[in-house]
């Protein structure tokens, strides 16, 4: 047998025991976070990981009984929350056609409006200037709700998911090299501590990453009206977004969340089983690794190390945009979008009434802007009749300048409505030329309505 490394330094011991269940905690449990999100990352996690304590602590408080309620106190909790799959609250809608109105939606719709915010403008309205009050309007076409999804209750499928990282493979490589020179070397305390400590590692991500990702939303009458809605994201970027889909799909978006499926709810004995081996595996380290050689310390010491920079990069990985990323590949299938800067919300309110292909402009437009003045009116008028017949609001407003309804104005409310007139003519000649570019178009013919000249 080769000589043992430092062994003249036995009297020394860096008894590592004390810290083995809670350092890296925090890491540890973020990492294991992301494995319904990472292709094949359920099956990577034999590693001799940091922080099992802290691990076993936070997954006890799944499992669900008076013997896991004393072992793990605390709030039970939802799978799906506890890994953020779910929990943030999306923007308010407005159901075009239904009159719906849904002051705060959910998760879904939380990652779409995100989605949204973070898209370039492809248009901007002419001779205005950028100005951090400016509006946007994201315009998206949804496809209809995917058949293969309809056809497996909603699972996600794994092609879907972000690609298996090979960076993976260092911890896995790391923790079995410091167990073989441990044996190598004879020093079965340390050899054992790494290979207890890959073993209830690798089985607590197996257990936790069993769930099957799904998405769930409301199953809608065939006979309800179409579902295009409105986004009212909140927040100081002024984003309104337009979806134009089918029931089913917009419901899903305005209603539905991610959703973990596991074959031990609701009571997830296995979860709380693996929590358990994680605190034993604790409370044997606790004991075993001060008997190890200073060697062994060391290994064991390097594949914490190891781990614990492979748990800190997972952690930083963002999980809302791996999850932004399935909802668009997976339930979405890479949308149609365009996006438009305006000065301001009468040009977004003017927009969405031409986009929307509401059989009943006037109501839309009362929905969106309810001012309701002599001016106001006059302005809502023309631009009615705008997209009825599709001709410019400006030109409609100089062909009944004489008109006794506009002469009677003062100075002041005939030049808010000249405003009112160009902000809407803007918003006409904007649908315009974005239609004329497109090819094919954004939207259906019928959708398109007669904003059409």
């Amino acid at each position: 047998m080769p000589p043992i490394p430092l062994s003249s330094a036995n009297s020394f011991n860096l008894d590592v025991s004390g810290i083995a269940g809670f350092f890296g905690g925090e890491e540890a449990f973020a990492a294991m976070s992301s494995v319904h999100l990472v292709r094949g990352r359920r099956w990577l996690g034999w590693y001799n990981s940091p922080g099992s304590y802290i691990v076993a602590k936070k997954y006890g408080v799944l499992a669900r009984s008076r013997i896991w309620d004393g072992l793990f106190p605390g709030a039970n909790v939802d799978p799906t929350r506890m890994l953020e799959l779910d929990g943030k609250h999306g923007p308010k809608y407005l159901g075009i056609h239904s009159g719906t109105s849904i002051d705060q939606t959910g998760h879904l719709a939380f990652l779409l409006a995100d989605y949204c915010g973070e898209l370039p403008s492809d248009e901007k309205i002419e001779g205005t200037q950028s100005s951090e009050t400016d509006q946007f309007l994201t315009v998206v076409e949804l496809h209809d709700y995917p058949e293969d999804l309809r056809s497996s209750d909603g699972e996600l499928p794994a092609v879907n998911l972000s690609p298996f990282d090979p960076i993976a493979v260092v911890p896995i490589a790391a923790s079995i090299t410091g167990a073989v020179l441990c044996a190598v070397y004879r020093d079965w305390f340390s050899f054992s501590m790494i290979a207890l400590g890959i073993l209830c590692n690798g089985a607590s991500c197996a257990v936790i990453g069993s769930g099957v990702l799904k998405v769930k939303g409301p199953s809608p009458s065939p006979h309800s009206p179409p579902a295009d809605g409105i986004f009212f994201a909140t927040g100081g970027n002024g984003q309104v977004i337009l979806l134009k889909g089918g029931e089913q799909i917009v419901s899903t978006l305005v209603r539905g969340k991610y959703y973990l499926q596991y074959s031990s709810q609701t009571k997830y004995h296995d979860i709380g089983i693996s929590s358990l081996a994680l605190t034993l595996q604790f409370l044997v380290q606790l004991f075993i690794i001060p008997q190890g050689k200073l060697f062994g310390q060391i290994m064991f010491l390097s594949t914490f190390a190891v781990s614990w920079v492979y748990n800190a990069y997972l952690a930083s990985v963002d999980r809302e945009a791996l999850q932004k990323r399935i909802l668009l590949s997976a339930l979405l299938r890479q949308p149609k979008t365009w996006k438009i800067r305006v000065p301001k919300y009468t040009t977004v309110a003017v927009l969405l009434t031409m986009l929307s292909g509401s059989k009943d402009p006037r109501a839309t437009f009362n929905s969106l802007l309810s001012n309701d003045t002599v001016v106001w009116n006059l302005a809502k008028d023309i631009i009615v009749e705008s997209i009825e017949s599709g001709q410019d609001p400006a030109y409609l407003l100089d062909s009944r300048r004489d008109w006794s309804t506009i002469t009677s104005l003062s100075q002041k409310e005939q030049a808010l409505l000249n405003d009112l007139t160009a902000s809407s003519s803007q918003a006409f000649h904007a649908v315009r030329k974005y239609r004329e570019r497109m090819t094919p178009p954004l939207f259906s013919s019928a959708s398109a309505g007669s904003t059409e000249k």
